[in-house]
């Protein structure tokens, strides 16, 4: 004992002791952004690779009694008393086809948004056709209704892929579509390519990316192909022996699409699309809410919606769906809440499909460094070569890129993968197990 006198602290924790900083008052109560998503299940033909849902042949009658009913669920949306009014940042109709509803019908669901929500001056609002579903009158309509952004699902320019592939199209819609497109005023356009596909080849993909490059629309997207349950490929291949192109042949064209864009001066707005800065500000927008996993309300069949903690899904049966909004009963089909600790990763694996993941952003929303969560995975991955530290933002390299799977996978949990237990349902991952 050296005599001093002993020291006590009384401590009365009267609450968790946050700590504040002086606030811009303008920001802090900022009404909160979102993005929609509109889901219009109509097809003239349903692809062999489509897992969507999506009806063919149908009549226009159902038509107009889904949109009546779509807009109907869109009216009701600010009566739920948990959520916010958000202001809307961008407008996504997907499919689908999209461009099998009359302009009308496009317009008149554009309208009730408008009339919902509060609306960005800015607001991107994007919409998706097949080139036989572009007709001048309506691309021409909804360009000066404010639609700004149309993406044309191509998928190959080759007669033989699109038949195998049950494409609704030929290489003259094709011709026909793009003239229409020129001629509207649309200047924000992308188009769609796939691989592999069966029966695709070296030669034939980059003949694809050629012509896609060719037309000097402002986006192109070179998707990877996802091989569902349920579907005519899963058959084919599970079942009778078909084959899609190896491996280092999928790799090879993946690498052929990059080289070739990035040579024609486009530059990658996601691992798979790609634009030119000098026709478009970015990508897309509403893809980057859906990526980066802002606010996204869905709306209609199948639609899912991401808010805040709630995620949940809508009825896929569209007469259930039709029936449901009539009675003004609830149309939600599955639904979970995530954990913080979903969310962080659901953010560093949709935020690394956009390419990158901003440091500073991932403080500001979970109150913690990236890398007290993920120092050690961000790390092996830098030293493997697929992700690269850059300052504030960590994002992926050409080999993260071409391997990005392997990337995602490495910031799930075991529980992550799991199969589902009891009435639960699964969604967000497709494997192909072959031998």
């Amino acid at each position: 004992m050296d005599g001093s006198p002993e020291q006590y602290i009384r401590r009365n924790i009267h609450t968790y002791p946050f700590k504040y900083t002086y606030t811009n008052y303008t920001e802090f109560f900022r009404r909160p952004s979102a993005a929609i998503y509109i889901h219009i299940p109509f097809c003239s033909t349903k692809c062999h690779f489509c897992d969507y849902t999506v009806y063919v042949n149908t009549k226009e009658d159902l038509r107009e009694r889904y949109v009546t009913a779509l807009c109907e669920e869109i009216r009701r949306f600010p009566d739920n008393p948990v959520f916010p009014r958000f202001e809307i940042a961008a407008i996504y109709f997907g499919g689908g086809t999209p461009g099998l509803l009359s302009a009308e019908q496009l317009i008149r669901i554009l309208d009730t948004c408008r009339r919902t929500f509060s609306i960005a001056p800015d607001v991107e609002v994007a919409v998706e056709f097949d080139p036989r579903s572009i007709e001048q009158d309506k691309v021409d309509r909804l360009h000066d209704a404010g639609f700004t952004r149309l993406s044309m699902g191509i998928q190959s320019f080759d007669e033989t892929i699109l038949r195998d592939t049950n494409r609704p199209h030929n290489l003259d819609d094709i011709d026909r579509a793009v003239m229409a497109i020129r001629r509207s005023g649309f200047t924000h356009v992308n188009v769609d390519l796939i691989y592999p596909l069966l029966g695709l080849t070296q030669d034939v993909w980059k003949d694809s990316l050629l012509r896609a490059i060719d037309l000097g629309f402002s986006c192109i997207t070179a998707y990877p192909l996802e091989v569902w349950e349920n579907t005519a490929y899963h058959n084919w291949i599970m079942k009778k022996g078909h084959a899609l192109p190896a491996i280092g042949e999928e790799k090879a064209m993946a690498e052929t699409a990059f080289n070739l864009l990035e040579a024609a001066g486009y530059v990658p707005g996601s691992t798979s699309g790609y634009y030119r800065a000098d026709l478009c500000e970015r990508y897309c927008l509403f893809l980057d809410y859906y990526w980066r996993t802002w606010p996204m309300i869905g709306f209609g069949v199948s639609s899912k919606s991401a808010i805040r903690e709630f995620m949940y899904t809508n009825i896929r049966n569209i007469r259930d769906y039709i029936d449901n909004i009539d009675a003004n009963r609830p149309v939600l089909d599955f639904s979970t809440y995530l954990t913080k600790e979903q969310e962080i990763r659901r953010v560093m694996i949709r935020g690394l499909k956009v390419g990158t993941v901003g440091k500073s952003d991932f403080k500001a929303r979970f109150g913690v460094h990236m890398r007290d969560v993920y120092g050690d995975t961000i790390d092996a991955l830098i030293g493997e070569g697929y992700l690269a530290d850059k300052g504030d933002e960590i994002s992926l390299t050409r080999k993260g890129q071409l391997y990005s799977n392997a990337v995602w996978e490495r910031f799930y949990v075991e529980d992550d993968l799991s199969p589902p237990k009891g009435d639960e349902v699964k969604f967000g991952i497709s494997e192909l197990v072959m031998s």
